[in-house]
């Protein structure tokens, strides 16, 4: 007797070979099934992640094409705020002008001991006054071409903004 025809008992040899055959048919019939799902599936996996790569490629080029246009747009409007108004550079002015003969401090008043002391008399240098008129004059300038520029600046700000809520509300 053979190992087959003992494990199945008494059973005729011929029907045991058949009992046998159609258990390893349905193995192999089950591992082919089985072999040919997995390789579908990763067929249709294969298909997904092509599908995917084309269109994240499409939305990197398109997303690239917008950024490149805001870089564009961003560039042009930040050339005329730094063109805007500096209509006088700054005039290096210095604020104290020493008389000749003098040292940079008057000498102490010498008085009585009374004090009644002599008063304590300024430049009065009369280009000193015109020299600190022309630096004023320079400051107030350069303050207006400042207000002018930080006033573009809040323009193109608040275009900016509204172009943002805009774009925000039609999501």
């Amino acid at each position: 007797m053979t190992i087959l025809s003992t494990a199945l008992g008494a059973i005729n040899p011929i029907k045991g070979y058949l009992i046998a055959g159609a258990a390893v048919a349905l193995i192999g019939g089950f591992a082919w099934y089985h072999h040919s799902v997995v390789m579908e599936g990763e067929a249709k996996i294969l298909a997904l992640n092509q599908k995917a790569v084309v269109a994240q490629t499409e939305r990197n080029t398109t997303v690239q094409g917008l950024a490149a246009a805001a870089t564009t747009l961003a560039e042009k409007l930040n050339e005329k705020v730094i063109a805007v108004p500096v209509t006088n550079a700054p005039v290096p002015v210095g604020l104290c002008r020493t008389v000749r003969g003098s040292g940079p401090l008057p000498g102490p008043a010498i008085g009585s001991p009374s004090g009644d002391n002599a008063p304590v008399s300024g430049s009065q240098d009369e280009s000193s006054v015109a020299e600190l008129q022309q630096f004023a004059d320079a400051a107030v300038t350069i303050a207006r071409d400042a207000d002018a520029q930080v006033t573009a600046v809040q323009a193109v700000d608040a275009a900016l903004r509204a172009e943002m809520l805009g774009a925000n509300a039609k999501k």
